[in-house]
């Protein structure tokens, strides 16, 4: 095994431990998700800093009790999204869903990079809405919303999604397990379905009013517990009224 790795990551979690160290989970298209230990962190002005959510080229070192950062080439630190609650917020229930999937391919990686960038310039709900809809289409369990995603069937142009509870997964009306609890609107649907033809990015210039994307921000917040249910720590102890 290598000794000493080196590769672009993002620090997605930070925990203090002992009296000066921080323990870190880097998300990493070529390294995976692995915890890596910063001595000193919260001491010496001299050790090398990884604040949460900094994106760069990671040094690490294999040692006895794991791996360690030895240095970084920092590409941004998104210092403005830990000063402001709501992105705070956002940016940890992302930082959920990667380390929920331990899937650290580049789409995700790059998902996750290009939204973390949004939240220090766009709403925090817009961006919680393209990322989460973009991640359950990455993650296999959205569908297009186009067609049912457990009985094919092509939706009406006016028709209104269930919810499959067993599938964590918008449905058709026939296939609803949840007697209409969970319900997503023609023009919603169709939103989300334009989305997934974008890049997360380009997603972000789609036109919607503010109260329609606060709606469809609700609705999936309320269905990712239902997705991974017991999983998301940011949504059972977060700030979001769900």
């Amino acid at each position: 095994m290598e000794r000493d790795r080196k590769g672009l990551a993002m620090v997605v979690r930070s925990a203090s431990i002992k009296d000066n160290d921080r323990l870190l989970t880097l998300f990493s298209p070529s390294l995976g998700l692995l915890d890596v230990v910063s001595y000193g962190a919260r001491k010496s002005i001299r050790t090398v800093k990884a604040p949460l959510y900094t994106e760069g080229n990671f040094s690490i070192e294999k040692g006895r009790r794991g791996w360690t950062l030895k240095d970084i080439d920092v590409i941004s630190t998104h210092d403005y999204i830990l000063s402001d609650l709501a992105r705070s917020q956002a940016a940890m229930l992302f930082s959920d869903l990667v380390m929920t999937g331990r899937d650290a391919s580049p789409e995700l990686y790059s998902l996750l990079a290009d939204a973390i960038d949004l939240l220090e310039t766009d709403s925090a709900e817009k961006v919680a809405v393209e990322f989460i809809v973009h991640y359950l289409a990455l993650a296999g369990i959205s569908g297009d919303y186009r067609t049912c995603p457990v009985c094919g069937r092509a939706y009406g142009r006016d028709e209104i999604l269930g919810f499959s509870s067993a599938e964590g997964i918008a449905v058709c009306h026939d296939c609803d397990t949840m007697g209409g609890a969970l319900l997503l609107p023609p023009n919603a649907r169709a939103y989300l379905g334009r989305s997934l033809e974008m890049g997360i990015r380009e997603s972000m210039s789609l036109s919607v009013s503010e109260a329609q994307e606060h709606r469809i921000f609700r609705y999936l917040l309320r269905t990712l517990p239902l997705s991974f249910p017991g999983k998301l720590r940011s949504l059972e102890y977060g700030i979001w009224d769900l």
